[in-house]
């Protein structure tokens, strides 16, 4: 549903998260103590996406766009085993971000936006939820569903996703009493606690039961740093997103590419606007996959592939009428994003992730925190500038949007999707700036996926079935290797966009694709 306000605005992937945000903006609250109460109650009732244990981006808008990066680091040595797993104790290899990057949000919310807020405001709600249980979600009934037999190899999931021995089904409740007392215990506290103090302690203990390779002052090491985003011309605006090791750079180096490319002369929904998409998105893949690590100390002058000659280039790439091959491995993933607008027009978007849905599934100690598994992001090769170091990030595949138009319009979005993060941002992308699209339209405008999914799928493009058969019939014929998948099917992302007119009015939605909904201030959510 669309949401519509003059005042503030909400979007989450879950009806509880976006209820607690607009709560939070009703009682005075700013864009970001909506995100930091709508991401904690996330962890109590969506925990297989999201929660304590993961990594976060944020990207903020009030007279400029920053971001705040969130992500955990490599401990000083590997796990026991000498090599990191994609689930299970190995995987555990990396410390969490997201905590910190609350922390750094919260600072701008109250020195610079005037909050009021504290701790105890913007967690009290997820514990008590967390305590007392909510109605299992759609989204964990399909995942848990899914991965029935991973979690029966990973004891600490059992108590998530099932109850006196048997699956949790539709109608039953969830209850994560351990993470209430955690969420207590932060409210009290602070959230440097997670680093520093009693909670700390905790995990580092679980860390040496699990032989992981991580560390207390590992833990106490972690930073969440705000920094100025990546930014290209496109259309009549500036089209935003996050640097390294983060894969937005890759989203704006193939959006470069198209802003050489007569997109809207191709025509929304055509073969020719797919066709250029897809392309565009294959080659920045193909350049990600060879090199986006962490920057520091790598010497790597990320920024210099965004130039204008980058751009032309890249377009070069790209034949008008055949299909490039494809064969590179994808990166599943799963993850959050939802954003808010307070009264003053400011606006807050956050993602963040346990990785793969579930994590690591490893729940530490009795602390109720699910850790992810971003270590599983690192390349095994040891040569690759991606590969395994203490202290260093893995490559990321979080990455938020932003576009300021030249007339003032402003647009934020995001999706969850690993590899199809890039690939759905280019539709809402285009679908908003080329196509002048609303957002209800674009987030409803048939999607596509390049390569593996969630699961061991064929690595070929996956198109949405309410896209003409004659559009897919004549993109086959380009060469793509074509399946068809469900109309608003989940495998190409839950997304969710905010758009602020010129005259205004502030309007939400999160996708269709999905049980998230919007809200909007005076009570007017649009229908």
């Amino acid at each position: 549903m669309l949401a519509q306000s003059h005042a503030g605005v909400i979007c989450t992937p879950h009806p509880e998260a976006t209820a607690a945000g607009m709560r939070m903006l009703d009682a005075g609250g700013t864009a970001i103590d909506a995100m930091l109460a709508a991401s904690a109650v996330l962890a109590a009732v969506y925990p297989h996406m999201t929660g304590l244990g993961g990594d976060a981006l944020w990207m903020i808008h009030d007279r400029r766009v920053r971001t705040i990066v969130g992500i955990g680091q490599a401990g000083q040595r590997l796990p026991d085993g000498g090599g990191i797993g994609l689930r299970g104790p190995s995987a555990v290899a990396t410390t969490a971000g997201a905590l910190a990057s609350w922390q750094v949000a919260q600072d701008i919310s109250r020195r610079e936006w005037g909050s009021r807020m504290g701790w105890q405001d913007v967690l009290d709600e997820a514990a008590q939820l967390a305590r007392e249980g909510v109605v299992v979600s759609e989204s964990q009934l399909f995942w848990q569903a899914q991965r029935g037999a991973m979690i029966e190899t990973l004891p600490d999931l059992k108590a998530l996703c099932q109850v006196d021995g048997r699956w949790l089904q539709a109608g039953d409740r969830l209850r994560q009493s351990r993470l209430a007392t955690t969420l207590e215990h932060l409210a009290r506290h602070g959230v440097q606690d997670f680093y520093q103090g009693e909670l700390a302690t905790a995990f580092a203990e679980a860390f040496a039961r699990l032989g992981c390779g991580l560390q207390r002052q590992d833990l106490a090491a972690t930073r969440a740093e705000e920094q100025a985003p990546l930014s290209i011309r496109y259309r009549q605006g500036t089209l935003y997103n996050v640097a390294p090791p983060c894969q937005g750079l890759y989203t704006l180096q193939a959006m470069a590419a198209l802003q050489h490319k007569a997109v809207a002369a191709a025509g929304n929904g055509s073969a020719r606007y797919y066709h250029f998409l897809v392309e565009a998105i294959k080659q920045a893949l193909l350049r990600r996959n060879g090199e986006l690590c962490d920057p520091v100390g790598a010497g790597w002058d990320y920024a210099a592939s965004l130039s204008e000659g980058c751009a032309r280039d890249y377009a070069a790439l790209i034949d008008d009428q055949q299909a490039a091959p494809w064969s590179e491995p994808g990166r599943p993933a799963d993850t959050i994003w939802m954003a808010a607008t307070d009264a003053e027009g400011r606006s807050a978007c956050l993602i963040q992730s346990l990785f793969h849905d579930f994590g690591s599934g490893c729940v530490l100690s009795d602390t109720g925190v699910l850790w992810q598994n971003r270590a599983a992001g690192f390349n095994p090769e040891p040569d690759h500038p991606n590969a395994w170091a203490p202290g260093k990030r893995p490559a990321h595949t979080l990455n938020p949007s932003a576009y300021l138009a030249d007339n003032g319009r402003r647009l934020f979005f995001g999706t969850q999707g690993g590899d199809g993060q890039p690939q759905t941002q280019m539709v809402l992308a285009t679908q908003l700036v080329d196509f002048a699209q609303p957002i209800d339209k674009a987030l409803r405008t048939p999607r596509f996926l390049l390569g593996r999914s969630f699961f061991d799928s064929t690595d070929n493009l996956k198109l949405e079935a309410d896209i003409d058969p004659a559009v897919s019939a004549r993109l086959a014929a380009m060469g793509h290797e074509v399946e068809t998948i469900p109309v608003l099917s989940p495998y190409t992302g839950q997304a969710g966009a905010i758009a602020i007119e010129t005259d205004g009015r502030r309007f939400a939605m999160h996708d269709p694709r999905g049980q998230g909904n919007a809200l909007g201030q005076s009570g007017r959510s649009g229908g």
